[in-house]
């Protein structure tokens, strides 16, 4: 297939995204398909005529990935049946969120043709993403995303920053882990809590002290309402 076979509306969906490179792009006929270079999150973007034909769409089973129907009528954003359905030019900012929504989440050494090779785990936090889209929430200014290790000693939550020194303090030697994987939560700056990736309130009392320290810091201008 050629890219001039392509029909005019394929090619200006193409045109908003081709220049985002944190995906690795593939066209084929009426369907643009976006693998997440780091996580391998898979993002299927399909064109419909209208809402009602973008609908139709959406109800027509699962894609197998993040689901964007992009349709040419304008100021159009909602979601149905777990597909975004928006206006062309909403397709960047959407993928920029979904960007945000996909979180790193640890890590493991394998053994490759006689290597050692890092393997990272991430975490596509959709739940999060449709409550943030709701709410009209910004990373970075009403949230954001940090990972928390839960210690094997005492069960309470660590930051990744005080990791090391708390399980010294236990210990462990944190240099000697060949994998470790980690909960993210969503602190979040609005109401001055932690919320884990189903929406549920972490209590303070279920971190460590390093990692209260932390989050009183790091949450010490928000609000308290």
């Amino acid at each position: 297939m050629q890219y001039s076979e392509l029909s005019p509306r394929i090619k200006k969906v193409y045109a908003q995204v081709r220049y985002m490179d944190d995906y690795h792009w593939e066209l084929n006929g009426g369907r643009i398909t976006g693998i997440h270079k780091k996580s391998n999150v898979k993002v299927i973007i399909d064109v419909a005529s209208d809402k009602e034909h973008a609908q139709k769409l959406a109800e027509n089973g699962n894609s197998g990935g993040i689901r964007i129907i992009a349709i040419p009528d304008k100021s159009v954003f909602f979601i149905h049946n777990g597909a975004f359905i928006l206006t062309y030019r909403y397709i960047k900012a959407t993928l920029a969120d979904i960007n945000d929504h996909i979180v790193w989440s640890g890590f493991r050494l394998i053994e490759q043709d006689g290597e050692l090779l890092q393997e990272d785990f991430y975490e596509y936090l959709g739940g999060s993403l449709v409550n943030h889209l709701k709410n009209n929430m910004l990373a970075g200014q009403d949230y954001v995303f940090w990972q928390f290790y839960k210690c094997e000693k005492c069960g309470k939550y660590v930051d990744v920053e005080n990791m090391e020194r708390h399980l010294k303090e236990h210990g462990i030697k944190h240099h000697e882990k060949s994998e470790e994987r980690y909960e993210v939560f969503e602190i979040n700056f609005r109401d001055g809590k932690v919320y884990d990736k189903y929406g549920n309130e972490v209590k303070r009392s279920s971190f460590s002290e390093e990692a209260q320290e932390f989050l009183s810091e790091i949450l010490s201008g928000a609000s308290s309402e």
